[in-house]
């Protein structure tokens, strides 16, 4: 949460200062946006004027950095108190990290969805610092466990951090001892799949090739959003994407925001159709149409953008630009899964366990299919295991990591 701000006087030692200007615009950056939160907005919150933030950050995106690396050195410190210890296990790890979670999950929740907003700069010494956490955790995981390859190894330890970046910024009604419980929980479960030996994914419905000029802005767009964030992208990138001026794309979509909702709208199909494929094949089992649905949403997720950019821009955006609707129909579909998975567990998962066990699942397949790059440049995967992700895979094998059955 962001600090209160202070009374006109108080002075603040410049760490301190520091601090409560991070906090301020994490909170401020979740609520609102990155895009549409101004250095004037993070200085009124913190209770002090504009230009006095520019003596401890040169400008906003240092402020995101400075939030970001917060949560990463934060969890490079944890790494290394538990390892400290004689005889610390994986186990160790992940409990300090959901604890840590759990109790302060906003700059956890800006790494994951705000970091195409930094520098390359700032990005390369932030994914060398979370590269340093994944290798000593990976070290640990193999050692705990050694029949895992160094593959599976680094795949399962991606998928539990993934875990414990699931936390939202608002827990709810949920209280910190149930949320962490329930995490150490599903991230046991995880440690059970295989990620070598996971079955392939369905291939999702084909899609035609683009026949129009709109399908074609709204395939460039969606690429744009998904690799350089929504804000960043203007109507004159995506014109070059395609091979017209800016002004041209006016003559097919209004505005930058009617881009958005296409793109929303054809994820929001491609949700539907999931649904419908789902029901026909589970004969009324709900774990059967709930195991369905996970294989179609990985399968999309892994060969389009469309799923990914719909799931990271901010709501305020999509509102923003009339995709009411678009947002309410993602928040049924999420609210089938809770109600499918906790209709399958015969009574061993209660709404809440069944929220916290969902939210979990898609946050290991949306950080697989958005950070896929770097994750298969730091596998070094073999080029049949590019087929497919098989993170994701392993993090829904049979849906172990929500229940035993």
């Amino acid at each position: 949460m962001a600090t209160a701000p202070r009374t006109a006087g108080t002075r603040l030692r410049p760490a301190e200062r520091r601090r409560q200007l991070v906090d301020a615009a994490t909170e401020l950056f979740l609520e609102q946006g990155y895009g549409k939160v101004s250095v004037a907005d993070i200085a009124r919150a913190a209770g002090i004027s504009g230009p006095s933030v520019y003596r401890h950050f040169p400008d906003k995106e240092a402020i995101l950095a400075a939030a970001m690396r917060s949560a990463v050195d934060e969890m490079a410190e944890t790494t290394a108190r538990v390892l400290a210890r004689p005889g610390a296990t994986f186990e160790d790890l992940s409990s300090a990290v959901f604890a840590m979670a759990v109790s302060r999950p906003g700059p956890l929740a800006l790494w994951r969805w705000n970091r195409r907003h930094l520098t390359a700069e700032q990005a390369r010494e932030m994914i060398a610092a979370s590269e340093g956490v994944l290798g000593s955790w990976t070290e640990v995981l193999r050692r705990d466990h050694p029949e895992l390859t160094d593959d599976d190894a680094r795949v399962l330890t991606w998928a539990v951090l993934a875990v414990g970046g699931s936390v939202p910024p608002s827990r709810g009604r949920i209280g910190i001892r149930r949320y962490r419980a329930d995490l150490e929980v599903i991230a046991r479960r995880v440690l059970r799949a295989a990620p070598s030996t996971a079955p392939e994914l369905p291939a999702p419905p084909p899609r035609r090739a683009p026949v129009v000029r709109s399908d074609e802005i709204l395939d460039a767009a969606s690429e744009l959003f998904f690799s350089r964030g929504y804000s960043t992208v203007s109507m004159d990138d995506i014109g070059a994407a395609v091979g017209i001026s800016g002004p041209s794309v006016y003559g097919h979509f209004p505005s930058k925001g009617s881009i958005l909702v296409g793109i929303v709208a054809r994820a929001r199909a491609a949700l539907e159709i999931g649904v419908v494929g789902a029901a026909g094949v589970s004969d009324g089992d709900p774990l059967a149409e709930l195991r369905a649905l996970v294989r179609s949403y990985a399968a999309n997720l892994v060969t389009s953008t469309d799923l990914a950019v719909a799931f990271t821009v901010g709501r305020e955006v999509v509102i923003e630009s009339g995709g009411e609707a678009l947002l309410a129909a993602q928040k049924a579909y999420v609210a089938r899964w809770v109600a499918l998975l906790s209709a399958g567990s015969d009574g061993a998962l209660d709404a809440a366990g069944a929220r916290i066990a969902v939210g979990a699942a898609m946050t290991i397949a949306n950080d697989f299919a958005r950070t896929r790059e770097l994750w298969m440049r730091a596998l070094a995967l073999t080029p049949e295991a590019r087929d497919y992700l098989p993170g994701v895979r392993a993090a829904f094998n049979d849906l172990r990591l929500a229940t035993d059955r």
